[in-house]
């Protein structure tokens, strides 16, 4: 119960958006003007025990003080003003009391309980507040010294003795109420330093987890998502917009047939083998892998002109198919199943970037090119057999000076109907 009734006094000043640092400030000014007060009800008992009636009613009128601004500040939470008339009252009544028994020597130098005023308000307001507080004590105690010794007062009759045990009282219990308020902040700092430590030890981790995630999702994201991402993350500058473009397809043909004679185990071995290498082809070529599905694939080449994407395309497509034959043999002595791709590829303006789902809870973006271009190019992935590499009208009319070109008439494509010449590469 003592816990408690202490630690709600203490933070009695305190608000719920206060910040670490103001509590603990808060908390330290009312631990001093806690001692104070009991102090001040010692003294104001000794000297009336001394038959110094008058000086003891100082320290009692600032018990009494203490007591209505601690009430005021239960009731307004007015901290700042409580805050400023403590300092003031602890700043002034050390001196009223050494003036009131006469002087310095008499006093036991009381006056020196005066320097907790700039003290706390150092510790309480921070250094700039704290100056004007310590340069009123060192006015006061000019003004004190100059009294003293220019136009000193009747002294009261205090025993010798009383004032050289008031002398080592006032110093022995100024310094040790200094170093409890000083030991207080230093504790409460190490705290904060730890607490700091151990946020920045969690901070640190979390860091490195999210760093993982990154590097793991990083390998889900095209790299023309990713370089988009990086150069401006705002959402809006993601949505789609025309971009000239090639998109290459391909897939393994009797993909199905290779499914039902042989473990699925094998075939995913067969196809992460060859699709390894198929990637390390067309980064060099400048493409950009878009998403594989089963035995499929869906690259995007882009370009500062419209004939080089087209090229690179067609030549990444020749690199494909020229590395099968050459790797078959190696692949089934390592367990991986001969193939065979077919490649389709088309040209022109495709609606690149975000497909976004938004379901009731839940956004899903998928990077992508669509369109007509994208939608030729798959249709004719799917009509090429024995490893043909298909491309339309629009790339053929773009590489047809560089590459060698074989029309086809007549091609129907699923959905499509008649789509005009089809072109292969060969």
């Amino acid at each position: 119960m003592l816990d408690s009734f202490v630690t709600i006094f203490v933070k009695a000043g305190c608000l719920p958006d206060d910040t670490r640092g103001q509590v603990i400030r808060k908390t330290a000014m009312m631990l001093l003007v806690s001692l104070y007060a009991l102090l001040s009800f010692f003294w104001g008992t000794t000297y009336l025990l001394l038959g110094l009636k008058t000086t003891a009613l100082i320290p009692y009128a600032y018990g009494g003080l203490s007591i209505l601004t601690l009430l005021f500040l239960f009731g307004s939470k007015r901290y700042d003003i409580f805050r400023c008339i403590q300092l003031g009252l602890i700043l002034l009544i050390p001196f009223l009391v050494q003036w009131s028994l006469g002087g310095f020597g008499p006093s036991g130098a009381v006056m020196i309980w005066s320097v907790l005023a700039p003290i706390g308000a150092l510790m309480f307001s921070g250094p700039a507040r704290a100056w004007p507080w310590f340069i009123v004590y060192l006015a006061l105690t000019l003004i004190e010294l100059f009294f003293d010794i220019f136009f000193p007062l009747p002294e009261q009759h205090i025993p010798e003795t009383v004032s050289a045990v008031s002398f080592v009282f006032n110093i022995g219990g100024v310094t040790s109420i200094t170093f409890v308020l000083l030991r207080y902040f230093v504790q409460k700092g190490e705290e904060t330093i730890s607490d700091l430590d151990a946020k920045h030890s969690q901070v640190s981790r979390e860091k490195e987890r999210l760093n993982k995630i990154k590097s793991v999702m990083a390998n889900f994201v095209p790299e023309t998502a990713k370089r988009m991402i990086e150069e401006n993350p705002e959402k809006e500058l993601l949505n789609k917009y025309i971009q000239d473009a090639s998109v290459l397809f391909l897939d393994i043909e009797g993909f199905a047939v290779l499914t039902e004679k042989y473990p699925y185990e094998t075939i995913n071995r067969t196809i992460e083998h060859y699709f390894s290498i198929f990637f390390d082809l067309i980064k060099k070529r400048g493409g950009d892998i878009n998403e594989t599905a089963g035995d499929g694939m869906m690259v995007i080449f882009l370009g500062t002109g419209t004939r080089d994407h087209a090229e690179n395309a067609v030549r990444a497509a020749l690199d494909i198919r020229n590395c099968c034959p050459s790797h078959n043999g190696e692949s089934s002595n390592k367990g991986f199943l001969p193939i065979t791709v077919n490649i389709g590829i088309s040209s022109g303006e495709v609606y690149l970037g975000s497909t976004k789902l938004r379901g009731g809870e839940w956004d899903r973006w998928t990077f992508t090119a669509s369109g007509p271009v994208t939608v030729l190019a798959a249709r004719l992935s799917n009509y090429a057999q024995g490893g043909r590499v298909l491309v339309g009208r629009e790339t053929a009319r773009r590489v047809g000076e560089t590459v060698a070109l074989k029309e086809i008439e007549g091609v129907k494509l699923k959905n499509m109907g008649t789509v005009g010449p089809v072109y292969e590469v060969v």
